[in-house]
């Protein structure tokens, strides 16, 4: 009875989220047409607009409550964005116990191996077969058709306090992105074909991390998916 009150608190919490995220965007686009794209801040990533609901690791992680008090992971619109091309993911198998925060699964990408946390503890319950027969079928839908695996929690409400959701996921991708493009500024990691600038000096970084290697793809992912 705990464990269903809880869920129907957090999902109640959710729907309120949900309706003020709705209102704030429909507030901002009426008082500043073109805010984002003046501003620089990559909207190719289609990172800014997250979908109601979802909760959000610093690591570029998302967690969704379903109705059954599992939570399914996926990677969100800006890991998608930067990762280009993924050759295949390495998910665990149902069974292995995840922790928040800690590394949990894997895009293989020409050889290169990017790794990602979970957003929640618990065990694997089932993985996103889809995931596994075509890794870019996700890219398109990074918070629906994208997820990788499901997880039965153990530890929820806690996790959930570190955890970003609603107008504040949306403002913290945002800043995500602009210290993503100022990353790849700084380190000259922006290849000249590759790095196509915005009218505003805000850079191009779809699929960035394709041409990526080295010590240079090391620092951007313990600086992003950790």
């Amino acid at each position: 009875m705990v464990v269903i009150l809880f869920i129907l608190t957090v999902v109640g919490c959710i729907a309120v989220d949900v309706y003020l995220t709705r209102r704030e965007k429909r507030k901002l686009a009426a008082e500043t047409p073109g805010l984002r794209e003046e501003a620089g801040i990559l909207p190719v990533l289609a990172a800014l607009e997250p979908p109601g609901g979802l909760f959000f690791h610093s690591g570029h992680t998302w967690a969704k409550i379903e109705p059954s008090g599992t939570v399914q992971v996926g990677l969100d619109g800006f890991a998608r964005g930067v990762l280009g091309k993924v050759d295949r993911f390495d998910l665990p198998e149902a069974g292995v116990r995840v922790r928040q925060g800690e590394v949990a699964f894997a895009a293989i990408q020409s050889g290169k191996r990017i790794e990602f946390v979970s957003p929640v503890d618990g065990v694997v319950s089932v993985v996103n077969s889809q995931a596994l027969s075509d890794p870019q079928e996700g890219k398109k839908e990074p918070y629906g058709k994208g997820w990788t695996f499901a997880i039965r929690p153990s530890n929820l409400a806690h996790n959930l306090k570190k955890l970003r959701i609603g107008a504040e996921a949306s403002a913290w991708l945002e800043r995500e992105a602009r210290s993503f493009a100022e990353f790849l500024s700084l380190h000259r990691a922006v290849p000249q074909e590759v790095g196509v600038t915005l009218p505003d000096g805000g850079i191009h970084a779809e699929g960035i991390m394709e041409t990526m290697d080295g010590e240079i793809l090391q620092i951007a992912i313990r600086k992003y998916f950790r």
